[in-house]
């Protein structure tokens, strides 16, 4: 899991421990068993309302979340099962024991947010007065790698991740007059996807974001076709190839360095796509799933592609190279001797008699 994933699964959940009210809920609770004298109220009226807010809370949890739970022992919280037998629970250890799960995860768990937290970047995503001098004024790309289960990476599809990011923020660099070798990698991470997270002019990479932004569109308009077959119509159409064509036509740009810009922004557009990168803010932009949709060249993956299609192609290839393989071993190395001495033995019996 990733430290950023994490970072926002512990919050989200003591958050809503806090927001529900679940620790002054267990204190009451707890008020049966710690009666003056020894006495235990029996029939003590416990408001359901927090074990509503939380129970629907809950139920929103990704997987990041369940297993923040489940590390502190809360996961029960969200089962309606558990709270129907709490009510009717005479044994305080039960109880003791989550209102300790409770209050340990509330006092502890903020505290390992500083330990896991990466330097800079929630200062700069918050803009805090804290950031220093360099990095002012700049902004934050975060490009994610996603790896389903069982699938890893090769360093090919980082390459192509990274050199996509740096080859969009050079071309609007030149166009913009601004430095084209700033940009940073200021953070990276790792888990069940991979993030890298780049630091650049905020001009710059608010323009690289609208630029994939355009690029997922033209993937979803064309997402019935194989992504081989979509990669140059989505390059040629995107707004930057336009945009370079009008400032070569209005003289602001030479036609060569044109071209090359035009080249390299194709060649960045068509890395973030092989490479199967997504940003962030693609999952506000479109009901389609980016993870599905903008899927990685099976050739940048270790293991095996489990797409039917690919699968198909595989099975075809294997069946087409045995095919060649058995055509080619036809004639054993004896049947081919055997036949060169038939040969040699017809071409005596052709030579003419001598008169």
């Amino acid at each position: 899991m990733r430290r950023e994933v994490l970072y926002r699964a512990i919050d989200q959940v003591v958050t809503d421990l806090k927001s529900c009210s679940l620790p002054e809920l267990y204190e009451k609770l707890m008020e049966r068993f710690h009666r003056p004298g020894g006495e235990r109220e029996e029939n003590i009226r416990i408001p359901l309302d927090p074990v509503h807010k939380y129970i629907v809370a809950a139920s929103a949890y990704g997987e990041p979340e369940k297993k923040v739970c489940e590390i502190f022992d809360l996961s029960n919280l969200s089962e309606s099962s558990y709270w129907e037998s709490l009510m009717h629970n005479e044994n305080p250890s039960a109880i003791f024991e989550m209102r300790s799960s409770i209050n340990f995860a509330i006092s502890h768990a903020p505290k390992l947010l500083s330990l896991i937290e990466q330097d800079y970047i929630e200062s700069i995503r918050s803009e805090s007065k804290e950031i220093p001098e360099e990095l002012k004024g700049k902004s934050l790309i975060s490009v994610l790698v996603v790896e389903d289960k069982g699938q890893f990476s090769s360093p090919k599809r980082l390459t192509y991740a990274l050199d996509a990011i740096s080859n969009l923020y050079s071309v609007f660099a030149i166009i913009e007059g601004e430095g084209a070798n700033d940009l940073i990698v200021l953070a990276c991470d790792s888990g069940s996807d991979k993030s890298f997270d780049f630091l650049g002019l905020a001009k710059l990479t608010e323009q690289v974001k609208e630029t994939i932004i355009a690029i997922w569109d033209r993937r979803v308009f064309y997402r019935q076709r194989h992504v081989s077959e979509s990669l140059s119509l989505i390059s040629e159409s995107l707004p930057i190839i336009e945009k370079i064509s009008e400032l070569k036509e209005s003289g602001k740009l030479e036609p060569e360095q044109a071209e090359l810009l035009k080249r390299q922004a194709i060649a960045g557009a068509t890395q973030f796509i092989e490479a199967g990168a997504i940003i962030p803010e693609l999952e506000g932009v479109s009901s389609h799933s980016p993870k599905q949709l903008l899927k990685p060249e099976p050739k940048l993956l270790v293991s095996p592609w489990r797409d039917e299609s690919a699968k198909l192609e595989v099975e075809e290839n294997k069946e087409k190279e045995a095919n060649d393989n058995s055509d080619s071993e036809e004639l054993s190395n004896e049947d081919i001797e055997l036949l060169d001495g038939l040969l040699k033995k017809a071409k005596k019996k052709k030579k003419p008699k001598k008169t």
